[in-house]
């Protein structure tokens, strides 16, 4: 019996030594694919924006705008607020009388602001990998009039260009 037994373990240590060497280049390339090809070590955000209309009197309604930050990624995003890591939404009014042809969105008028929302969260905002927020930002605005809205997350990267937008065009009646 002590044979076998010694046999056994010879076997055993063989397979170990085996498995380790097929091992060593399997997790190599795992981390690899992952750090390199992939860049999962890399943010990645998106914004979307979206815009509904109810009631408020009889000559304006309420424009109720909701942001959607989301992290794509595979690491945490942090946003502080100001200069680093914000949301910024913009309300902008088509005004009557535009001629035919493409729209210049930067010279549209700036009706409405709402800069830096994530600064109202005194420890900032943590956007953890494949979780939906939606960040609500209600504006008064006059009927009859139709507004494009934009939302801008910026400086989420210690970067000063770096940026992702969303706007949607919205008629108010």
């Amino acid at each position: 019996m002590a044979f076998q037994l010694e046999k056994a373990k010879t076997w055993a240590e063989l397979a170990l030594t085996c498995a380790s060497l097929v091992a060593i280049p399997v997790g190599g390339w795992w981390v690899y694919s992952n750090f390199t090809a992939e860049d999962t070590h890399e943010v990645n955000p998106n914004i979307t924006v979206t815009a509904e209309v109810q009631p408020y009197d009889d000559t304006r309604r309420l424009l109720m705008v909701h942001v959607k930050p989301k992290n794509l990624g595979k690491v945490p995003i942090e946003l502080d607020g100001g200069k680093t890591g914000d949301i910024d939404v913009l309300v902008k009014a088509f005004p009557a009388g535009l001629a035919n042809g493409r729209v210049d969105y930067d010279k549209l008028p700036r009706l409405f602001p709402a800069y830096h929302i994530v600064s109202k969260y005194e420890d900032g905002y943590v956007m953890e990998p494949g979780i939906d927020y939606d960040e609500v930002e209600t504006f008064v605005v006059p009927k009859g009039t139709t507004y494009l809205v934009n939302a801008e997350m910026n400086h989420y990267d210690d970067t000063p260009d770096d940026e992702v937008d969303d706007s949607v065009v919205v008629k108010v009646d």
